[in-house]
């Protein structure tokens, strides 16, 4: 079933907005103007509001026209970050919709808060994870959904302002989780892990090259002296992977910091435990989105849409959608993101 991607009477242009929303780790420039941000910095006189309402996530026009209820019903946006992908959702469908949000980082659902205040009582904001989504939208009171977005990169904030280390850019302390008061951090993950271990992570998560070497020269350097912060990270992976070897468009410690991220918030596991979760929550007709920004997260995502088409369901495109030249020139923190519909088929 193939359906057109575009429809540019039915959808609002935002060519001139070209600051990212999700998807920032795995683009993250190696050119460093803008140092604080990887090309998309946010300038230090603007306050908290108005960054937050300059923030546009990527392929936000294609998931508005894939994604929008059509006749109304509960959209769940299962990772909302900053609220972008949710406020143009609930501007196109009117009334008609209401939305429960989720995500595990405090300071972004507080951040989407003040950029969703002007819905009201139409939107549901929830701190947890997108692994207990069932459970999460019961507690909500949504039986079904005419939508879910699973949205699987960092928010710009969290690149950028959070202080938690997703960037390797500075000297923040190595933590990455999502959630600030769960779990390990990448400190203490990397402070434990046996080399073995390490290199598994990163050829895993990051599909690193490099693996083997990163891990040991990580391994010989916490002997000498732990590892605390985002620079010592990037000063590991510098000097294990040769010079000749480094990639002219994205930072050496990419991949790294990648892998190391998805380790620490168990984004694999979360991710395989919700998909079942979200596909059985749509009405008939509804559509699930999950946008990836890794080749192993597409493909989980790809095996899963497969083995439900049997059963109901039916991908609407074979191949994800990607974004195009103008909005990858303006974001190039968007070339990496793919989008895969998922939607149920409606009742005979």
């Amino acid at each position: 079933m193939r359906r057109k991607r575009h429809d540019r009477g039915d959808r609002k242009r935002h060519d001139s907005r070209a600051v990212a929303g999700r998807g920032a780790a795995e683009g993250e420039p190696s050119e460093y103007k803008k140092e604080a941000s990887g090309g998309n910095a946010i300038e230090p006189e603007q306050t908290a509001e108005h960054a937050t309402a300059a923030h546009v996530p990527v392929l936000l026009d294609e998931v508005t026209f894939l994604l929008r209820p059509r006749r109304g019903g509960w959209v769940v946006d299962g990772t909302i970050g900053m609220g972008g992908h949710a406020e143009q959702l609930l501007e196109t469908t009117g009334g008609e919709s209401r939305l429960l949000g989720i995500d595990r980082d405090p300071e972004a659902l507080a951040r989407a808060a003040r950029r969703l205040e002007r819905f009201g009582a139409r939107v549901v904001l929830v701190r947890g994870s997108f692994r207990h989504l069932r459970a999460i939208a019961t507690n909500a009171g949504v039986e079904r959904a005419a939508a879910v977005l699973l949205d699987l990169g960092l928010s710009s904030y969290q690149l950028d302002a959070s202080g938690r280390g997703f960037s390797f850019q500075g000297e923040e302390p190595l933590d990455m989780r999502f959630d600030p008061a769960e779990g390990d951090t990448a400190a203490e993950l990397l402070g434990r892990l046996a080399a073995e271990e390490i290199e598994v992570l990163l050829a895993e998560y990051g599909e690193e090259r490099h693996a083997r070497r990163i891990a040991r020269v990580l391994v010989e350097q916490r002997r000498r002296s732990p590892l605390r912060t985002a620079a010592d990270l990037v000063s590991a992976v510098k000097r294990a992977v040769p010079r000749g070897a480094w990639s002219k468009r994205t930072h050496v410690a990419t991949r790294t910091f990648q892998a190391v991220r998805m380790a620490v918030n168990d984004e694999p596991g979360a991710l395989a435990e919700a998909l079942p979760q979200a596909a059985a929550l749509l009405e008939d007709g509804g559509r699930l989105g999950v946008i990836s920004f890794h080749s192993g997260e597409d493909r989980v995502v790809k095996r899963a849409f497969r083995a439900l088409e049997g059963s109901g369901f039916v991908e609407l495109e074979p191949s994800p959608v990607t974004a195009g030249r103008e909005e990858t020139a303006q974001n190039p923190r968007a070339r990496s993101a793919k989008l895969r519909v998922l939607a149920r088929r409606e009742a005979a």
